[in-house]
């Protein structure tokens, strides 16, 4: 037993270790919420240099009480001693190690809670380490850096101790807070209820309410003492009161970026006054649900102490979240102490519900928070776009969703003394050997390549044209002149410019005159644009190309028709290739115009515009444009044809990882038919390539793990070199390649442990070979890999050194690390999950009125949204101690592709989510897979694929660019903040 209870204190100690450690590092890698820390930093600074007695001078803001100000001035004298800048990562690391510390100390409150009332070890542990990396807390403390965690705790002891009717302590420690923070009065009615339910139920009245009186003494007891050096005795109490009335008082709006009940109505940001519904003002409503609310609160105090259920936590929990659920004025994290304290209850009452709306609370607290902190200082900082507004009232509907668990738990608990217990019972054990894999049959081999077939068709189909001019008027760095006579009258002059680096066409009449000009710049290149020019019937015209390609020039009749014209060279030697109509077809558009370009200047042995990402998707482009030449087809060839092979490697994904062919053919079905795959794969840009290798490497890394559990490490390097190769392609396609290589070390280290646990032996042999591999093949190889696909380079400069390699390195680091550039379809992560702001690549500007034509690149709402709440099924069977590998391994694979962004401040786009949605897709079928009802999944299946299928047909539309009437266009904008029509 002793052994068991040191086991368990070591792994106690180890949670709170790297929870610490994972909050003290985001402090030190990431800047905080601006307008915190500048007033943390500054109030330190100024109580460090002049003291308490001078700090809240005339006109100076400073809205917290001294509580926690000593704290902030102990900060400021360290940091004036060692001469620390405010710019300094260490000023960060000094403002988040106390709040990291009481968070911690938090975690192990709610690990001997859970240990002094019904709940077995291991859940104890698991709630210990879901409120250690809770993300909520981790972003308020580690990124945002405030300082809750330290409000929150001494709350947290206050109602614990009231739980164990220790009175008088327990009201010290609501001082602390309230000494700390205002917010704490928001508490005052459950300390009340709690000391009147002692008055009731004790025999003995006078102690009671001496105690009560007594209580309420100590409360004011540390406020009063810690404002005492600033506003000395005649002040003290007028000064006090000034301070938490005022600053209690100083928002009055209905909420403020408080994704709650409120935000949820529209009312963020909205002046108390103005009107709500039938003349009611949001104020009113406010006072009208904290009147409701505290009325709930004397109702279960009153039920619940008649029953024998009274329980202080349980009652603080449901009024902290009741009120900032229901309430105005609220604050994005004004629900931290809430959350904490419901996870408090939970592990006292070993309620799976109060769980369930802990871990929900947790996770739109967090969205609510790294929503107000990504938008800090941009346009859209309060919150008034379509997206965030649209995620603002999702998020609170579905707090107000977790607040309503929560008020049931409450109910059921209050009234009939009832519980729903966590799981008893260790999880079950995956078996230590994994399954073997189902054999390939030929019925299967066949649907699969009927599948591809069909997937290849569908993509391939209405891709580009074949045909484009291919012979330059070739002016870089020079200026080149040509003679054309219009054989006909001309009203427009269609123009197609290649590479430029800044260069201009103009267009002279026999008198000099300019008729026509253009500048030619990195937007113009192989794209067809229709000009306005008036050219009579022979009429000579002298065209003038100034350091820039210029490909081909058409002139137009009135009609329409193509009018023959001499002379030209260059110019118009290619006239068959003019295109009909000017479309996406024959043009490049958004970001081709920056990765199509490079793979023909690297065809070239050109020197190379685009130099922010490696080399190997534009390697790959090339490929395409060598084959087809520089045509649409061409140069959209390679990313669509990787495209389609993402279906079987989809199909071969979900097979390995569930054993369940059928599933895996729906997985196949599913990505085939997905938005974002389609119009992804179809434009030519990289992230289809670094998708596909980070999906490879996945599927590498799954079946080594599965080898290693069956057959050793010396039996997987197959897979293990294959796995490398795959991770060395996706970072040399794209920087986001590295990210999937947090998640295939998890695996890689994680198998080791489990080979481990199987008593192997001759282990440690296969660890050396496994840590010799791991460093040869997923460090070496993929370095190797990187290096040649810069071998483009090489071709056109062999003077290209490894430094010049080096220095193309730093010069993409420093790019996307200052890049503060915006883009009106630019969207954050959050955002991502529901696909709320898709990309609008191309509009089609040559139609007849009452037609339009788009491509969009935009969520696949069966995926996405599907994958999504599958996503957070597999995540909640985690936390709450019934997990399984499989669903383990698709949540890390997941969350290492999608965390990162969470810390990226630079302009973000919804493809950046492309990658993390193959593990949507892997976390929807492996919920079909594991449900108990075979039948009752295939139906699922079936109606996923079919709506799937609908939706397809009906936007693809807007994923291909096919002209459409406007009726049909406007109805494919659901959502306010979609607009790509």
């Amino acid at each position: 037993m002793t052994k068991q209870r040191e086991k368990q204190n070591k792994t106690l100690w180890l949670l709170l270790g790297c929870g610490l450690a994972l909050r003290l590092v985001l402090a030190l890698v990431t800047e905080g919420y601006p307008y915190d820390m500048s007033c943390f930093v500054a109030w330190g600074d100024k109580l460090a240099a002049e003291g308490p007695a001078a700090f809240y001078s005339e006109g100076y803001f400073a809205d917290y009480p001294p509580g926690y100000l000593w704290m902030l001035g102990l900060v400021g004298a360290i940091r004036a001693a060692l001469h620390i800048a405010y710019e300094s990562k260490w000023t960060y690391f000094l403002l988040a190690l106390v709040p990291s510390l009481c968070d911690c100390a938090g975690a192990a409150l709610v690990y001997t809670t859970a240990r002094r009332g019904r709940v077995v070890e291991h859940m104890a542990l698991v709630l210990a380490a879901f409120t250690a990396f809770n993300p909520l807390l981790l972003f308020d403390t580690g990124v945002w850096k405030q300082i809750d965690g330290a409000f929150a705790l001494p709350l947290l002891l206050c109602f614990l101790l009231l739980e164990q009717r220790r009175y008088l302590p327990a009201a010290v420690w609501f001082g602390v807070a309230l000494a700390i923070k205002p917010q704490a009065l928001l508490f005052g009615p459950v300390l009340a209820a709690c000391y009147l339910a002692a008055i009731a139920l004790e025999e003995d009245k006078p102690r009671a309410f001496g105690r009560c009186f007594g209580g309420a003494a100590l409360a004011l007891l540390p406020p009063l003492a810690a404002g005492l050096p600033f506003f000395g005795i005649a002040q003290l109490l007028p000064k006090l009161v000034e301070k938490y009335t005022g600053t209690m008082s100083g928002y009055p709006y209905a909420t403020i970026n408080a994704f709650n009940w409120m935000a949820a109505l529209g009312g963020n940001w909205k002046g108390l006054d103005e009107t709500v519904l039938l003349g009611i003002t949001w104020q009113q409503l406010g006072w009208f649900n904290i009147l409701l609310v505290t009325a709930g609160l004397a109702y279960f105090a009153v039920r619940s102490a008649r029953g024998g259920s009274f329980s202080p936590l349980l009652l603080a929990a449901y009024y902290g979240i009741g009120v900032f659920t229901l309430a105005h004025c609220m604050h994005e994290r004004y629900m931290v102490p809430g959350v904490l304290l419901t996870l408090l209850a939970a592990a006292h009452w070993n309620d799976i519900r109060l769980y369930a709306a802990g871990v929900g609370l947790s996770l739109t607290g967090f969205i609510n928070l790294a929503t107000v902190y990504s938008l800090t200082g941009s346009d859209d900082e309060w919150l008034t776009s379509a997206t965030s507004s649209t995620v603002a009232i999702l998020t609170g509907l579905v707090e107000t969703v977790c607040f309503v668990l929560l008020l049931f738990a409450m109910w059921d608990i209050t009234r009939h003394s009832h519980t729903l217990p966590l799981p008893e019972r260790e999880p079950e054990q995956s078996p230590l050997q994994p399954a073997a894999q189902p054999k390939w049959t030929r019925r299967e081999v066949g649907a699969l390549l009927a599948l591809t077939a069909a997937t290849a068709v569908l993509s391939f189909a209405y891709l580009g044209s074949r045909t484009a001019p291919q012979n330059p008027l070739d002016a870089t760095d020079t200026v080149l002149t040509e003679t054309v006579t219009p054989q006909g009258d001309a009203v427009s002059l269609w123009v197609y410019p290649g590479i430029s680096f800044g260069g201009s066409m103009t267009v002279t009449d026999a008198a000099g005159n300019v008729v026509f000009e253009k500048e030619l710049n990195y937007g113009t290149c192989f794209s067809w644009t229709a000009n306005d020019v008036a050219a009579a019937s022979g009429q000579p015209l002298t065209v003038t190309v100034q350091n820039a390609q210029l490909f081909e020039l058409a002139f137009r009749d009135a009609a329409g028709q193509l009018v023959p014209a001499a002379g030209g060279g260059a110019l118009l030697d290619e006239q068959a290739a003019v295109p009909d109509t000017i479309s996406q077809l024959n043009s490049m558009y958004f970001d081709e115009i920056y990765h199509g370009r490079t793979g023909y200047e690297q065809l070239h042995k050109m020197p190379v515009y685009e130099t922010t990402h490696p080399p190997l998707g534009k390697d790959l482009i090339m490929m395409g444009i060598a084959m087809f030449g520089m045509t649409g087809f061409g140069w959209r060839f390679s990313g669509t044809l990787f495209g389609v092979l993402l279906v079987p490697l989809a199909w071969c994904f979900v097979r390995r990882l569930t054993r369940k062919p059928w599933v895996a053919a729906v997985s196949g079905v599913l990505l085939a038919l997905d938005f974002m795959r389609f119009s992804q794969s179809r434009l030519a840009t990289i992230d289809v390539y670094g998708t596909f290798f980070i999906l490879l490497g996945a599927y590498f890394m799954l079946w080594y793990c599965q080898q290693v559990l069956t057959a050793g490490v010396d039996s997987a390097l197959l897979p293990m070199a294959l796995g490398g190769l795959a991770f060395g392609l996706g970072c040399a396609a794209k920087w986001t390649g590295i990210y999937a290589g947090a998640g295939l070390a998890v695996l890689y280290l994680g198998v080791l442990y489990a080979r481990w646990r199987q008593k192997q032996p001759g282990f440690w042999a296969e660890f050396r070979t496994a840590a010799v591999g791991g460093v040869l093949f997923y460090v070496l190889l993929p370095l190797c890999i990187y290096i040649a696909s810069y071998l483009p380079y090489w071709w056109r400069n062999p003077s290209f050194s490894l430094g010049d390699w080096w220095q193309c390195q730093v010069s993409m680091y420093s790019y996307h690390s200052t890049l503060q550039a915006t883009h009106p379809f630019e969207s954050r992560w959050y955002t991502w999950l529901l696909g709320l702001r898709p990309v609008w690549y191309y509009r089609n500007g040559y139609l007849p009125y009452g037609t339009k034509a788009s491509i969009v690149g935009m969520a696949g709402p069966v995926i996405w949204l599907a994958g999504l709440a599958a996503l957070v099924g597999l995540l909640w069977r985690q936390v709450s101690g019934r997990g399984s590998r499989q669903g383990a391994g698709v949540l890390i694979l997941y969350g290492t592709q999608l965390i990162p962004w969470m810390l990226v401040s630079r302009c973000t786009f919804l493809y950046h989510y492309f990658p993390s949605s193959m593990f949507c897709l892997a976390a929807l079928v492996l919920v079909l897979a594991r449900m108990k009802r075979r039948d009752w999944a295939r139906r699922i299946a079936g109606g996923l694929c079919v709506a799937a299928a609908v939706l397809f047909v009906l936007y693809y539309p807007a994923l291909s660019g096919l002209p459409i009437p406007a009726w049909w266009a406007d109805a494919l904008e659901v959502l306010p903040s979609f607009g790509f029509y």
